[in-house]
Order: C-alpha cells, then sequence, then structure tokens
C-alpha cells in the first residue's frame, strides 16, 4: 500500500504543480495590469525593479491558485484511477476509500500549512512592497516622474498632463485637483501654466514645480469657476518619502501585526476593530481550503463518469467557486460588527466536511 501512496501523492503533486504554474500566470497578468498601471505609465523603472514587482505580485496569486489547483488535480487524478480501475483494485485488496486517499489529505495538510504561511505572514508584506515600489521608482530618477503626452496617475487626489519637456522645464502643463470623495472623480480645481521649471528635492524627498503663466480654476461657494491669473507659484506636486505614516489597513499587516495593534489600541472603533479581526478569521479560514477541498475532490472524483476527464475539471470550478463565493460575500461585510462575517468565513469549512460525510459513505455503498 506504501507503493500506492506514492504513486497517487506524486500524481496528485505533479499535477497541483502543473495548474498552479499555468492558473498563477494567469492571475498574475491581472494583478499586474491592477497594481503595475502606475509603476510604469510614463515611467521606466530599472529591470530589478520590475522583476521585485513581479515576486512581490506572487503571492496575491498563489492565495488563490494552490487550493484551486489542487482541488483540480484531485479530481481529475481520482477521475482517472476511478475509469482505469485502480481503485477498485485497491478496495478488493481490502483497503477502505479514507485509507486510499491518506496520501491527498497528507498533501492537503502540506499545502494548507504552507498557504497559512502564505496568507498570514508572505502575502501582507508583499501588499505593502508593492504599495512602496512606486516611490522606489521615482527615487531611480526623479526627474523622469512627469513624462510629456502621457496622463499621469500615480497621485491619488490628481491627474498631470504635460505637452512637452525640454530638459527640467515643462509646457502645457495641466494639474486637475480630483474630488476623491464624491466618486465622480469631478475636478475641483485646476491649474494650467504656459511653462514649469520642475526641481528635485532629495533632502525633503519631494518634487516641486516652479510655475510661469499660470491660471488657477477654483470653484467658488455658488459652484462656478473663478480663473485667476498667478505669476509664480511653487506647488509640492509629490513626495516619495516612503517612511511617512501610512494608513492602517488590514491586507498590509501581518496577524501577529494586527493582534499587536488591536491591543495597543483599544480606543479604535468598533467597525474597525471588527474588520481587523476578520481579516485575521478570513486568512485561518482560507488556508483550510485544501483540506476542505480534498474532502469533497476524493469521493467526487471517484463518482465522476468514466472516460471524461472534463467533468473533473467542471465539478472543480463549480466547487471552487462556490466555496469562493462565501469569502467574497464574508468580505463585503467584514466591517459588521456582529458575527455574521465570521461565521461566514468558516461556514464552507464546515459545509465541504458535511457533504464530505455524506459523499464518503454513498461510495462506501456502491
Amino acid at each position: 500500500m506504501l507503493r500506492f501512496d506514492r504513486y497517487i501523492a506524486k500524481n496528485i503533486f505533479t499535477t497541483t504543480l502543473f495548474a498552479v504554474a499555468i492558473l498563477s500566470g494567469v492571475f498574475m497578468l491581472g494583478n499586474i495590469f491592477k497594481e503595475a498601471r502606475p509603476l510604469f505609465v510614463g515611467k521606466h523603472p530599472s529591470p530589478l525593479l520590475v522583476l521585485e514587482f513581479i515576486i512581490s505580485v506572487l503571492p496575491f496569486s498563489l492565495m488563490f491558485t494552490i487550493p484551486f489547483s489542487f482541488l483540480a488535480a484531485v479530481m481529475l487524478v481520482f477521475g482517472r484511477l476511478s475509469a482505469d480501475n485502480e481503485i477498485l483494485s485497491m478496495r478488493m485488496s481490502g483497503q477502505g476509500l479514507l485509507r486510499i486517499a491518506l496520501p491527498v489529505f497528507i498533501v492537503a495538510a502540506i499545502l494548507s500549512a504552507f498557504c497559512f504561511w502564505l496568507n498570514v505572514e508572505i502575502a501582507p508584506k508583499a501588499k505593502s512592497r508593492v504599495k512602496s515600489l512606486l516611490y522606489e521608482a521615482v527615487k531611480e530618477d526623479p526627474n523622469k516622474f512627469l513624462d510629456p503626452g502621457v496622463v499621469q496617475t500615480q497621485l491619488k487626489d490628481k491627474r498631470i498632463y504635460v505637452r512637452a519637456r525640454k530638459g527640467n522645464t515643462l509646457f502645457g502643463l495641466h494639474i486637475h485637483d480630483i474630488a476623491a470623495l464624491d466618486k465622480n472623480f469631478a475636478s475641483n480645481t485646476y491649474i494650467y501654466a504656459e511653462s514649469a521649471l520642475i526641481h528635485v528635492d532629495m533632502e525633503t524627498n519631494q518634487i516641486k514645480l516652479k510655475l510661469k503663466d499660470s491660471f488657477i480654476f477654483a470653484k467658488d461657494s455658488n459652484g462656478t469657476r473663478t480663473p485667476i491669473k498667478v505669476a509664480d507659484v511653487d506647488p509640492v506636486i509629490f513626495s516619495f518619502d516612503n517612511k511617512k505614516k501610512r494608513r492602517i489597513k488590514a491586507s498590509s499587516m501581518t496577524n501577529s501585526e494586527i493582534t499587536a495593534y488591536l491591543a495597543t489600541n483599544p480606543e479604535i472603533s468598533d467597525k474597525k476593530r471588527a474588520k481587523l479581526t476578520n481579516a485575521v478569521t478570513s486568512r485561518q479560514s482560507f488556508s483550510l481550503a485544501c483540506l476542505a477541498f480534498a474532502l469533497v475532490g476524493v469521493p467526487l472524483g471517484i463518482g465522476s463518469r468514466r472516460k471524461e476527464t472534463s467533468t473533473g475539471f467542471i465539478l472543480s470550478l463549480i466547487i471552487g467557486l462556490g466555496y469562493f463565493l462565501f469569502h467574497i460575500f464574508a468580505g463585503k461585510i467584514k466591517d459588521n460588527t456582529s458575527n455574521l462575517a465570521e461565521i461566514l468565513f468558516w461556514l464552507p469549512n464546515l459545509l465541504a466536511l458535511i457533504i464530505a460525510i455524506w459523499l464518503f459513505r454513498k461510495a462506501r455503498s456502491k
């Protein structure tokens, strides 16, 4: 039976790795387009910085691709073993389904431990690192921050466009101060300058502009815009000091950091406390996805129709999407002060256990 254990474990592990490689590539493309747009538009970061960005994005992909790939591997491998009557031969030798599935549960436990470490420690640190890469890119060459012909979207509350540039002099500068709070991205203040001199202050880690022949269009109390001609003005448009105090976000904090923050800040609001607490619960629950998928995937893979390997993939897709939907819905209400979000985070694992018990009993009677 040990030979069968090695045979099953090897097939599960190699199939999972193959699926992870494919799915991670797809997921990383989406993350790169989402996170890297401010990093690459208008600038030319070094290859080392690009490689560091890809490595930082990888943990986000692995958080989802490992459980999904493992489920697909279990369904496909056990579907093939069942179709080739290998499961039948093992059962005829006196081995029960739980004993046959033992190597799957061992691999699932190893992957769950890895996912727990990934979700709790690596992914939050990578998230924080991705946010700081913009500052690193600007520090490489601050003078490249404002390239002509490109709408700069790196700044959270501003949109900047430069028509032309010669050295450190910008021509046709447009600065839109966006109203971020109203979600309509309306421009509260608009500045236009015929020319501007860019200055990089490395001591204060700031990029400043000295505007010439500029007009400022600001909204008055009636909502109308009144142009104001300004001869010279020196606004600070960007600060690339990544050591400044940042907003507390659960996605960029490890579980130990969240626990320490909650212990040392008893005055925070109930909603913020619930949001941080539910982030810890979500990571703990989601880390058990591989075990939950192993419990459900083994009997479903055995029961899939013979010679139809696509059936296993479709079933794994439905199960995986159903599992993730619980976490997505719970994430929408993670600032709820009740225990509803916590229950929803743990519910898919409980349902997987109940369904697995029913499926194993049904498979044993066949």
